[in-house]
C-alpha cells in the first residue's frame, strides 16, 4: 500500500518559504564575509576551530589579549582579525542551523525533501572546509573548496525558493529551447571553472600580481607557464600571504583574466542564441538579470586592476560571481522545466482523445 503524501496547508507552505526567504539572505551574509575575512588577511586570526584561543568569542578587551597572549606566547595575536573570523563563524553557523530547520521542515511537509537533504549535507561539507582551512593553515585547494562550497549553496537555496515559487505559478512552454541545453550545460561549466580560477588566484595572494591591463606588465609572456598555474604547493608550515614564486601567481593571474574573457564571451552568445527563441516574458527578465549580473561583474574584475583591489569592490566581485553562477543554475532549471512543460501539455490532448474512444 502506497503511503499517503498529506497536502501542504497554507501556513505551512508560507512558514517554509520564509525559512528558505532568510536561509538565502543568510547565505549571501556569509560569502560577504568569508570574503571581507579572506582579504583583510583574517583567515588565521583565530588559530583554532570552532572557537578562538580556546574560546568561544574573539578577546574583546586588553586583559584577554595579556591571558591569550601567555596562553599562546608564540603567537601574533590581533584582535581585529579574531573578531573578523568569528563573526563569519557565528553567521554561517545560524545559516547551518537554520538550514537544519529547513530539512526538518521538508520532511514535515513532505514536500522537496531530496533538494533540502543535498543543501543539508553540503552545509555539512562547508562546515569541515572552514575547520580544515584554518587547522591546515590556508591550504589554497581547500580554500577554493570552501569559496565554491558557499556559492554552491547559495544556487542551491535559490533553486528551491524558485521551485517553491514555480509549483504555484505556471510556466510558459519553450519548445525550441530544448536545443539550448547542451549550450546552457557548457557554459555553466566555464563559469563554474571560471570562478574556481578567480578562487585559486585569492587563495594564492595572486590578486595583486598584474596592475596593468588588459593582461600584464610588459614581457609576461617570456615568463608565463601553464604549469605553474595548477601546481599544488604542499609541505608549508602555513600559507598565509601566498608560498608561490611571482611567475607562478603571474600565470595564474593571467589565467584568471583569460577565463574572464572566455566566460564573458560564452555567457553573452548564449544569452543572444536564447532571446531569439524564446516567447516568454519571465526568461527574457531571467537573460537579462544574467546579462546585467555578467557585466557588473566584468566591470568590477577591471576596476579591481586599475584601483588596486580595493577592499569593498574585491567584496562586491565575490559576491557578484556567486550570483552569477546561481542565475545560471536556475537558468537551466527554467530550460528543463519549460520543455518538460511541453511534454506534458503535448500528452494531454492524447489523453483526452483515448478517453473519448474509450467512451464511445
Amino acid at each position: 500500500m502506497k503511503p499517503v503524501v498529506m497536502p501542504v496547508s497554507g501556513a505551512d507552505n508560507i512558514a517554509f518559504r520564509r525559512l528558505v526567504n532568510v536561509a538565502i539572505v543568510l547565505a549571501l551574509i556569509v560569502i560577504g564575509l568569508g570574503a571581507y575575512t579572506r582579504l583583510t588577511d583574517a583567515g588565521l586570526g583565530c588559530p583554532d576551530w570552532p572557537g578562538c584561543y580556546g574560546k568561544l568569542t574573539a578577546p574583546l578587551h586588553d586583559a584577554h589579549v595579556a591571558e591569550i597572549q601567555q596562553e599562546y606566547p608564540h603567537a601574533l595575536i590581533e584582535p581585529h582579525k579574531a573578531h573578523n573570523e568569528m563573526l563569519h563563524r557565528y553567521v554561517a553557523g545560524l545559516l547551518g542551523l537554520l538550514v537544519l530547520g529547513i530539512f526538518i521542515s521538508s520532511l514535515l511537509i513532505r514536500r522537496w525533501r531530496m533538494l533540502c537533504g543535498m543543501i543539508a549535507v553540503l552545509v555539512v561539507l562547508q562546515a569541515l572546509l572552514g575547520m580544515w582551512t584554518v587547522t591546515m593553515n590556508l591550504i589554497p585547494l581547500v580554500v577554493m573548496a570552501h569559496l565554491l562550497g558557499g556559492f554552491f549553496l547559495l544556487s542551491l537555496l535559490v533553486l528551491l525558493r524558485v521551485e517553491i515559487y514555480c509549483r504555484h505559478n505556471p510556466l510558459v512552454s519553450e519548445p525550441a529551447m530544448r536545443k539550448f541545453l547542451p549550450f546552457a550545460y557548457s557554459v555553466a561549466f566555464i563559469v563554474l571553472m571560471q570562478i574556481a580560477l578567480g578562487g585559486w588566484t585569492s587563495a594564492n595572494y595572486a590578486a595583486l600580481v598584474c596592475t596593468q591591463f588588459p593582461v600584464c606588465e610588459f614581457g609576461w609572456q617570456t615568463r608565463f607557464s601553464f604549469e605553474s598555474i595548477f601546481h599544488l604547493p604542499l609541505g608549508h608550515d602555513t600559507y598565509e600571504y601566498g608560498v608561490l614564486p611571482y611567475e607562478a601567481r603571474m600565470s595564474i593571474h593571467i589565467a584568471h583574466r583569460i577565463g574572464a574573457a572566455i566566460t564573458f564571451f560564452s555567457v553573452l552568445g548564449l544569452l543572444i542564441f536564447c532571446w531569439r527563441a524564446t516567447k516568454s516574458i519571465g526568461l527574457q527578465r531571467l537573460m537579462l538579470t544574467l546579462g546585467a549580473v555578467l557585466v557588473l561583474q566584468v566591470s568590477l574584475g577591471i576596476l579591481n586592476v586599475y584601483l588596486h583591489l580595493p577592499l569593498l569592490n574585491a567584496v562586491a566581485h565575490n559576491l557578484v560571481a556567486a550570483n552569477l553562477l546561481m542565475l545560471m543554475v536556475v537558468f537551466i532549471q527554467q530550460l528543463h522545466w519549460r520543455i518538460r512543460n511541453v511534454v506534458v501539455q503535448q500528452s494531454v490532448p492524447v489523453v483526452a482523445a483515448n478517453l473519448n474512444s474509450n467512451a464511445r
